[in-house]
């Protein structure tokens, strides 16, 4: 094989390396590579810089994922919130997070079109039962009325209701889009 040959093969594999490492950015900058279901606690503690120590109440479906930090006195808080992507996309990408002081006073809910609804809480109400209206019918989830709590609900789920440990309906003073 002469010299010349050598490095057209030599130039050629180089191109076609450098065509593959493009693509790789290209397709990595373009938001289509996101966290995987297992790596989002670790994500949203590097991201928020949440101590190892702080307990976390996590919900998760395939478009949506909501998360509650909080320490052991149960006095201070961090939140976030992951959605997948439409289209060809893997993985989950942070949306939002940080502190709300309805999180800390009663029950945030936060509609994200068709994803779902998160509902996160202190749970300084001691939210015991939520009960949701569905078109499959109603469906009552248990929640301990110690403990914060992060759920994530079906975006097309119809009312919400929440009861104490009296059976004491609790607000839910706050309901946005995302």
């Amino acid at each position: 094989m002469s010299a010349g040959k050598k490095v057209e093969k030599i130039l050629l594999a180089a191109g076609i390396i450098v065509i593959i490492f493009l693509a790789v950015l290209i397709v990595w900058q373009s938001d289509r590579i996101g966290v995987s279901k297992a790596g989002l606690e670790k994500d949203a503690r590097e991201k928020q810089e949440i101590e190892d120590d702080w307990t976390m109440a996590q919900d998760v479906n395939e478009d949506l994922c909501a998360m509650l930090f909080y320490d052991e006195d149960q006095d201070e808080y961090v939140y976030s919130v992951y959605l997948s992507h439409e289209g060809m996309s893997f993985g989950y990408f942070y949306r939002q997070g940080g502190t709300d002081e309805y999180i800390g006073e009663s029950v945030k809910g936060i509609v994200y079109e068709d994803k779902g609804i998160a509902l996160m809480s202190m749970n300084h109400d001691k939210v015991c039962r939520i009960q949701v209206e569905s078109p499959e019918g109603e469906k009552n989830i248990q929640v301990d009325p110690a403990k914060p709590f992060a759920l994530v609900l079906p975006s097309e789920c119809g009312e919400i209701t929440m009861y104490d440990a009296s059976e004491n309906i609790v607000v839910l003073y706050d309901a946005y889009t995302g």
